[in-house]
């Protein structure tokens, strides 16, 4: 598949994860899953992370005690949850699988020079380049930010939190920007300059089509359901 067809993919399904009615959800993320069995199983390595599924089951687990009335009772004490509040809390956790599986599998398949081909492509001299940059950069921090954590409490640093957490922010800081002037230092060595068009050339492959095509059957089966 062409860049074209992820970049497509994802706006389409970000924008259906945020618009789309809560029993259409369930329909969104097996799309999304069918097309990370076809085009980008990568993408799926998101579902293997505890912590992204913590984040979704805390969502929907806390919906019943923070939003609508307490109605239906659980036998705890005489507690009570909000069977709206659970209804919420699930749309909540959906939207956030379709979103979050929406950027993975779309952006995460997409290279660097991917990236700055489709923004100038469309006129946008420089964009792709910062954008793929920063994406690079949010995953070196996190490694940088684990590292140094992981460093500092080894020393025993976190007998003194205060101390310890401008360590911290002032190591990560640093080694943020050390990185971002390598990768300024490596792009001038190669002569990139944002201000030069470099039209590559994307046409649009077979299964870009197959896309369109299911992407076009899906959204008419949701206008022709209302």
């Amino acid at each position: 598949m062409s860049p074209w067809g992820y970049l497509i993919f994802t706006g389409w399904a970000s924008l259906g994860a945020v618009l789309l009615p809560d029993r259409w959800l369930l329909g969104l993320v097996a799309l999304e899953v069918g097309f990370a069995v076809i085009w980008n199983r990568e993408g799926l390595r998101l579902l293997r992370r505890p912590r992204f599924w913590f984040l979704v089951l805390a969502t929907a687990a806390l919906g019943p005690f923070l939003f609508g009335d307490p109605d239906v009772g659980i036998g705890v004490g005489g507690l009570s949850v909000s069977a709206t509040g659970l209804s919420m809390g699930l749309a909540m956790s959906g939207r956030a699988i379709g979103l979050t599986m929406a950027v993975s599998l779309g952006m995460a398949a997409l290279s660097l020079s991917d990236l700055v081909a489709l923004f100038e492509r469309v006129g946008l001299r420089g964009v792709g380049f910062a954008l793929a940059l920063a994406m690079n950069t949010l995953n070196t921090l996190q490694e940088m930010a684990t590292v140094t954590l992981q460093t500092i409490r080894m020393r025993g640093g976190m007998r003194r939190p205060g101390i310890a957490l401008r360590l911290f922010l002032v190591t990560t800081v640093a080694n943020t920007l050390r990185y971002s002037d390598e990768v300024v230092n490596a792009a001038t060595v190669r002569a990139f300059d944002p201000g030069v068009r470099r039209v590559a050339p994307l046409p649009l492959r077979r299964s870009d089509w197959v896309l369109l095509a299911l992407i076009a059957g899906f959204t008419g089966a949701f206008l022709a359901s209302r």
